[in-house]
């Protein structure tokens, strides 16, 4: 049993440090497009498209390994069924 349970941290664990990547890689290269943009002298404010596109991809990555609203807890409908039984 505790072996399993290791095995669930150990997968959580590699989660957070991909999304980790992911967010530090979209800073770099969003920050990266912005220095392109104000340089470029354009007037039309293009990194808006990818920083907004990109932002909900990773807002959607944290959701799914955080979980920050805890609607869908597996966890939480546990203690619901656990309470329902008593």
């Amino acid at each position: 049993m505790n072996n399993i349970h290791e095995e669930q941290l150990k997968k959580d664990a590699q989660k957070r440090v991909e999304f980790k990547r992911h967010f530090l890689i979209y800073i770099v290269v969003i920050a990266l497009l912005w220095v392109i943009w104000v340089f470029s002298g354009s007037e039309y404010m293009w990194p808006v498209w990818p920083t907004a596109g990109w932002g909900i991809g990773v807002f959607f990555h944290y959701a799914s390994v955080f979980n920050p609203f805890k609607i869908f807890s597996v966890e939480k409908e546990i203690k619901i069924l656990k309470q329902e039984k008593r």
